[in-house]
């Protein structure tokens, strides 16, 4: 099987990268009609346009919007969109316009969609956090030196990220933003983290110790280990579904592909079909927790491909580049 070696690819970053936007915020706003969609919606691409398609039922339904959603929170049904080359949050049906003289990175909402978390970039990665609700930034007051953008929410208060702290402490931190309180939860005993992610009320990361062995690990909200994976050589994204956790990397004395990680035992999904798996592009799921992911059988043509009960198939073949719009 051939594949395109890249991290996961957030939509936002790659029009941030096609339109030389700056992202920061300020207060002015506008009503917005809602649009709603569901997991597993995607954007595509042809020729520096995009087009936003919601997926229903198993189809992909076009959206008409003068806009293209980049991350949407379920639970508030709040979203970061892009209009016409300028990146904007809708919120509770007002619209708040993002435009500081800054480049971000890794804009996020938080589970509630009630705030909103990004990096400025000066000579190191800024953490900015705004409450989108009161409209005003929160001052955070950690200790923490954070490694890239290895960060993500862990609930609706709450953020959980990789770094070092002022102490030397290597490991797993959670900020809580209501109590301005930031704690360590787990230490690492050597290497470092090269992915992090909230999964299932929990946080997996991947870490890579002496000898470049990589190990994947499942802890929850006390630091306490629930599950590990040994053996890895690389990780791209990792989801989570009631019959097991999916893997988009590569496992020790195999190939790139797609596995399912359950009762302790990996299993390889993909061989053949499709011949090309675009890691970069990551993992998504549909309403009913099917696994879905992009590739297709020429290196210039996507497709989604669904995994059900264990076996691949199309869900679509529309014409374009594809990307999964994040979705919590």
């Amino acid at each position: 099987m051939n594949y395109k070696r890249k991290r996961k690819y957030v939509l936002v970053s790659l029009i941030i990268l096609l339109t030389n936007i700056n992202y920061g915020c300020k207060s002015t706003s506008e009503d917005k009609e809602s649009i709603q969609i569901n997991n597993g919606s995607v954007a595509i691409e042809n020729n520096g346009s995009y087009k936003t398609y919601n997926l229903n039922n198993g189809t992909y339904e076009g959206i008409e919007a003068d806009y293209i959603i980049t991350s949407y929170d379920s639970k508030s049904n709040n979203y970061i969109f892009n209009e016409e080359g300028e990146f904007k949050v809708h919120y509770l049906g007002k619209e708040k316009i993002i435009d500081e003289d800054n480049e971000i990175f890794s804009p996020k909402l938080s589970p509630g969609g009630n705030y909103l978390s990004y990096f400025l970039k000066d000579i190191y990665l800024n953490l900015k956090v705004k409450d989108l609700k009161k409209d005003k930034f929160i001052d955070i007051n950690s200790n923490v030196s954070i490694s890239g953008e290895l960060i993500d929410w862990y609930n609706s208060e709450s953020l959980v990220y990789y770094g070092i702290d002022d102490s030397k402490n290597n490991g797993i931190f959670i900020y809580n933003i209501d109590k301005n309180e930031e704690k360590m939860i787990y230490k690492l005993d050597s290497g470092y983290v090269e992915y992090l992610e909230v999964l299932n009320d929990g946080v997996v990361f991947l870490q890579q110790k002496e000898g470049k062995k990589k190990t994947l690990k499942f802890i929850n909200e006390n630091g306490e280990l629930k599950d590990s994976i040994e053996n890895i050589i690389d990780i791209s994204d990792v989801e989570h579904t009631e019959d097991g956790i999916y893997i988009i990397g590569k496992i020790e004395n195999n190939n790139y592909s797609l596995y399912k990680y359950n009762d302790g035992k990996v299993k390889r999904l993909v061989y053949d079909f499709p011949k090309i798996i675009n890691l970069d592009k990551g993992l998504s799921k549909d309403s009913n927790g099917n696994i879905l992911f992009i590739g297709g059988d020429e290196p210039n043509v996507e497709k989604v491909y669904i995994c059900e009960d264990g076996a691949i198939s199309e869900l679509s073949d529309k014409e374009g580049k594809y990307y999964f719009i994040n979705y919590d």
